[in-house]
């Protein structure tokens, strides 16, 4: 970061005394249960939300919608990510946003090197906001990344389930998927749906393999010790990880190159009809085939538990001149109204109560007969511990090392062993060289 990022980023985080006081406004109640309830300040404001983890579509729906119909006094700006427009150049010319959308991986990379992220201890007191309300995973996840504070309140979490194409499985006489498989249960299929058929190559299993088993992995498993400068790659568990990965990727007639082995062009090939299974489906509306979907599958080390939950946050950016505001605004997006009202729209709710998630997609036609139940099935793995205060959080171990080697394992390039070995050993120097700026 550039020395005019710094001081300009240094000034911008004065906490503003308007902003931290803990007198209510007039009219809020004190013993409100709901944060639809309260009273948002009545006066004009502009809020600008970074939109780093979510598109302009979903802002437009999800946001400025709802918000100005909440809220008419307020408006809503978002901010997309684009040349012009980092995080960083805004830092530099003075126009820090008042929230990051991100999720848990926004907060090494971004909130905390950039000295962005606030503890909301205090609000969330002042404002007697109740964090029992909400799905206990998306706290977890949260204060584990972020040194065991509140910087944000959660907005959704994207989950999981097990798609599957009914004209794939209908032309090759194989059973459909049910709820409750094992990765061992689903890698049974995808052999029997690996096959070519008048020259087509047919997967039985393609995916985003990135995050769906590395990333998210049920183990508690980071890239990086909480508390040492080193990687996790040579934990016993990453080699369970990748021999369950690699197998469905090296089913006879299968082969791989430099463009083919990526996780996000492996992603699309469910989208074009010739792949049985996937969990990160992509652009949905789009499919021309029949599908449905199960619960994702699980290890058999691990019965009724999927891959970590993946949460999105309204992040609140310390010395927001509106940060009260602010508060208040991301306090009614985890509302009973608000919830129920995007659950229904698409948004997984965050709220603990389970009736929230029972009507999800629910006005969605897409989704009209489908499971929804599966994507609620099994229980969210835990979140690994965080990193300690001190450490060096600047290096992307997953994309910058440990994938582009499974890459390599993949096209032929190198064992596993020598993979992570390699993978360790780049990411180590690294941390190295981080620590000594």
């Amino acid at each position: 970061m550039s020395t005019k990022v710094k001081m300009m980023a240094a000034l911008l985080l004065v906490p503003m005394l308007s902003a931290c006081g803990g007198n209510r406004t007039e009219n809020q109640s004190s013993d409100s249960k709901t944060p639809e309830n309260k009273q948002v300040e009545n006066k004009p404001a502009e809020l600008k939300f970074y939109m780093n983890s979510i598109s302009q579509a979903e802002f437009d729906k999800f946001y400025v919608e709802p918000l100005k119909q909440k809220f008419p006094h307020i408006t809503v700006k978002g901010i997309p990510p684009a040349k012009g427009t980092t995080i960083e150049e805004l830092l530099a010319v003075g126009d820090a946003p008042d929230f990051y959308i991100g999720t848990k991986g926004s907060i090494p990379n971004h909130l905390n090197n950039l000295q962005l992220a606030d503890d909301l201890d205090p609000l969330i007191k002042s404002e007697k906001y109740d964090l029992n309300r909400l799905n206990p995973a998306t706290v977890d996840i949260m204060k584990k990344a972020a040194g065991g504070k509140i910087i944000g309140l959660p907005l959704n979490i994207n989950v999981n389930a097990l798609y599957y194409n009914k004209e794939v499985f209908d032309k090759f006489g194989v059973a459909y998927p049910k709820d409750g498989m094992t990765w061992d249960d689903t890698f049974e299929i995808a052999k029997k749906l690996t096959r070519q058929e008048q020259g087509v190559q047919y997967r039985g299993f393609t995916d985003r393999w990135g995050d769906t088993f590395f990333a998210l992995n049920p183990f508690e498993l980071p890239y990086l010790e909480p508390d040492a400068d080193k990687t996790t790659f040579q934990n016993p568990n990453w080699k369970k990880i990748i021999d369950n990965w690699l197998r469905f990727y090296t089913l006879p007639g299968l082969a791989f190159d430099a463009k083919t082995a990526s996780k996000e062009e492996d992603r699309k090939l469910f989208g074009t009809g010739i792949s049985g299974m996937t969990v990160m489906a992509l652009n949905i509306p789009a499919w021309k085939f029949n599908w449905d979907i199960v619960s994702a599958p699980t290890y058999k080390e691990k019965p009724g538990v999927e891959m970590q939950a993946n949460v999105r946050y309204n992040f609140l950016i310390k010395g927001s001149k509106n940060q009260r505001v602010a508060f208040q605004v991301a306090a009614y997006m985890t509302s009973d109204e608000y919830q129920m009202k995007m659950s229904k729209d698409g948004l997984f709710p965050v709220l603990a109560d389970a009736s929230f998630k029972k009507v999800y997609m629910e006005n969605d036609p897409l989704y009209k007969g489908k499971n929804i139940a599966a994507y609620y099935y099994n229980k969210f793995a835990p979140e690994p511990q965080g990193r300690a205060p001190g450490l060096v959080n600047s290096v992307n171990a997953q994309d910058k090392f440990l994938l582009p080697e499974m890459m390599n394992v993949l096209i032929g390039k190198k064992d596993v062993n020598t993979a992570l070995r390699e993978a360790d050993e780049g990411a180590t120097k690294a941390l190295a060289e981080a620590k000594a700026k």
